[in-house]
C-alpha cells in the first residue's frame, strides 16, 4: 500500500516536471523564432 502511494507521488511529480519542460520549450523556442523573424523583417524594412 505504501509503495503504491509513493509511485503515485512520483508519477504526479513527473507529470508536473514534463508540463514545466513543455512550457519552457514552447516559450524559448517560440520566442527565439519570433525574435528571429522580427529581426529579419527589420532588416527587410530598412533595405526598402
Amino acid at each position: 500500500m505504501n509503495n503504491k502511494k509513493q509511485e503515485e507521488i512520483v508519477v504526479q511529480e513527473d507529470v508536473k516536471s514534463l508540463k514545466g519542460t513543455l512550457f519552457s520549450t514552447i516559450v524559448f523556442v517560440g520566442g527565439g523564432l519570433i525574435s528571429f523573424m522580427v529581426t529579419l523583417f527589420g532588416f527587410y524594412m530598412t533595405r526598402l
